[in-house]
């Protein structure tokens, strides 16, 4: 927690001494059905502050409900995101702090705590719109008496093929202190309809865990190992200042399966 509010001090300095141009706001909700029974509701807010394009700060938080015929889980994150240009190179921090709760209906011996930090860098190098970078991940979770950290290793690819069609690649390296080791590879196609409506499909392939996605600032911290991920989504601007979002998503992990629902919208202010 330390580490953040550095962080969080550091990022306030800077943006202290430009002036910025864009505030943008942004309201989220996602509900999600398991097939072991369990349904997931998530109520989440960011917020950015965007100067000229070189130097961003965004910051966000993320209430998570599971509810289960036996259990229920409370999970409370916060994000943070950094972003400064330097010519045609992109320096990024990002990280979040998770903190759950977990009860038992039935037997309260196995009611637990756990907290999670996930922190990542990335460097980005841009070559007429066409971006390669390379990310770091380390993660931390303790669960009472039990500790597990792991590092993923992510490679970016990002491409526009025409005005209208831009897709991305993220091939990813996991490493936990267990000596497991996962491959998998994402991919994101993003298509322009008309500067008001874009649209997107999403796929990853293999094994992943603890996964942070420092552009979306979300994390997919649970331990069961996700297996496939299909999703798409829709953007709608009514004019600039306000854009419309919403999708579906599915989610195959070993042993069960999650449908998520999202919407939201995304409102600026230009200065």
């Amino acid at each position: 927690m330390k580490i953040i509010s550095i962080f969080l001090i550091f990022s306030y300095f800077l943006l202290a001494q430009e002036s910025y141009t864009i505030i943008s706001f942004s309201p989220f909700y996602s509900y999600g059905k398991y097939t072991n029974q369990t349904s997931s509701y998530s109520k989440a807010v960011y917020g950015s502050v965007n100067f000229n394009g070189d130097l961003i700060f965004s910051s966000g938080v993320d209430l998570i409900k599971l509810d289960n015929t036996n259990w229920s889980y409370n999970q409370n994150s916060m994000f943070f995101l950094g972003i400064k240009k330097l010519s045609s190179i992109y320096l990024k921090v990002a990280g979040a702090y998770i903190k759950g709760s977990y009860e038992d209906d039935f037997f309260s011996e196995f009611n637990y705590r756990d907290e999670n930090i996930s922190l990542t860098t990335e460097l980005v190098y841009d070559i007429n719109w066409n971006y390669f970078g390379v990310a770091y991940n380390y993660f931390s979770s303790s669960k009472g008496f039990q500790t597990l950290k792991a590092s993923n290793f992510t490679l970016r690819f990002d491409k526009f093929l025409d005005y209208n069609t831009y897709i991305s690649f993220r091939p990813n390296l996991y490493y936990e202190n267990s000596s497991k080791k996962f491959l998998s590879l994402s991919s994101k196609l993003t298509y322009w309809f008309s500067s008001d409506l874009i649209a997107n499909l999403s796929f990853t392939f293999g094994n992943r865990r603890y996964y942070f996605d420092n552009d979306l600032l979300t994390i997919y911290n649970q331990y069961d190992v996700q297996k496939f991920v299909a999703g798409a989504g829709l953007d709608y601007s009514i004019i600039d200042e306000i854009t419309f979002s919403g999708g579906y998503r599915y989610t195959k992990f070993e042993k069960f399966n999650i449908n998520y629902f999202f919407a939201g919208f995304r409102a600026k202010i230009f200065f």
